[in-house]
């Protein structure tokens, strides 16, 4: 096994006893249809209320979570309508036939404020539940990859979701360890692409610059990730990035100029809000030759925090009209820790872009 190891250099205060990730991806096949069709958002709540009515009587501390999201599971998963179901807690993503997708993303919560107060379904915040629909969505695509939703949670993804499907953007959102590497090969393309994750740079000479930025997956790096991806690994598409105890499977420039030189992206903006994101052009140059518009990314290490507030004012900024180079000059360090840290929001490519 190659001995070069990659240290993703992360500012986090406290990152201990992390519970682990479930996965539990669902695939149905075609089922008989019978009566009439439930639209989707009278599919999800009804589910909502079939758990809540199930667990009514319970006391808060006696209801395991995974118990939720199974009874959920099962529940969603008999409806004719839907493609498949997956979760990694909090967050369930719900898939239906006409390519549409519903995301709740923290399932617990979005219960808890009713589940246990005997109120009727249809009061659960609906802050927490985003949808999107193809048939209204005029094409325009947007993509939020949050693989590190464990350490820095959803709700700023929340909040940005809800601004671009207010814009008409149909939504695809995942986390952890949806965040494969398998699927990073071919579903980047959208018009709008934001990533939320660790990242570093790869010194490969030694000599402690940066040689090319990576950026990290939700897929960890294993003793038998060269064997499940060598093609990626024998020509440097991928490394092993390390975060505390943790690896990953990073991908490098690259990865990109290797599967989205055909597959180029439509004119996009792309937002990786990590640390060392933009630390030189390597990464940027990799999607801006490939058809992207605007790469925006911290030029160093970024308080984890505040990356996740600074996301949400630029997204406000940018779905309000603002250019990405008025954005990037309002946000500038994001706030005075990233101040002290000599980090800014900086940006490659067409400042004069926007999201429309």
């Amino acid at each position: 096994m190659r001995n070069a190891r990659i240290i993703l250099v992360l500012f986090v205060l406290v990152v201990s006893n992390m519970t682990s990730v479930v996965a539990f991806p669902v695939h149905i096949g075609e089922q008989p249809m019978s009566g009439p069709l439930m639209t989707h958002d009278t599919i999800i709540w009804e589910g909502l209320h079939y758990c809540q009515n199930l667990y009514r009587e319970s006391p808060i501390s006696s209801v395991d979570s995974d118990n939720i999201f199974q009874e959920l599971v099962q529940w969603y998963t008999i409806q004719p309508t839907i493609v498949y179901v997956s979760y990694n807690e909090p967050s369930m993503t719900i898939k239906f036939i006409d390519g549409s997708y519903v995301v709740i993303f923290d399932v617990i919560s979005t219960l808890r404020g009713s589940l246990f107060l005997n109120e009727p379904y249809d009061t659960f915040p609906a802050s927490f539940i985003v949808s999107s629909s193809p048939q209204t969505n005029q094409g325009k695509t947007a993509v939020l990859l949050n693989p590190a939703e464990y350490v820095y949670g959803h709700r700023h993804c929340q909040q940005i979701a809800t601004m671009l499907i207010r814009k008409g953007y149909n939504l695809v959102y995942r986390e952890n360890q949806d965040v494969t590497l398998s699927y990073l090969r071919q579903n980047l393309t959208a018009d709008v692409l934001y990533m939320n994750t660790h990242a570093g740079y790869w010194d490969i000479d030694g000599d402690n610059t940066s040689d090319q930025v990576i950026i990290a997956s939700g897929e960890e790096w294993t003793n038998e990730t060269p064997q499940k991806y060598p093609f990626e690994y024998e020509h440097y598409y991928i490394v092993e990035g390390i975060v505390g105890e943790r690896s990953f499977i990073a991908f490098t420039p690259g990865f990109i100029h290797y599967y989205y030189s055909e597959q180029l992206f439509p004119d996009s903006l792309i937002y990786m809000a990590t640390c060392f994101a933009s630390t030189d052009d390597s990464m940027a140059h990799a999607f801006l030759t490939n058809g992207a518009s605007t790469y925006v990314g911290w030029s160093q290490n970024t308080v984890f925090y505040t990356n996740s507030i600074t996301s949400v004012k630029a997204f406000r900024l940018l779905t309000l009209g603002c250019t990405v180079k008025l954005t990037c000059s309002i946000i500038r360090s994001g706030g005075f820790l990233n101040w002290l840290l000599q980090t800014k929001l900086i940006y490659y490519g067409d400042g004069s872009h926007k999201i429309p």
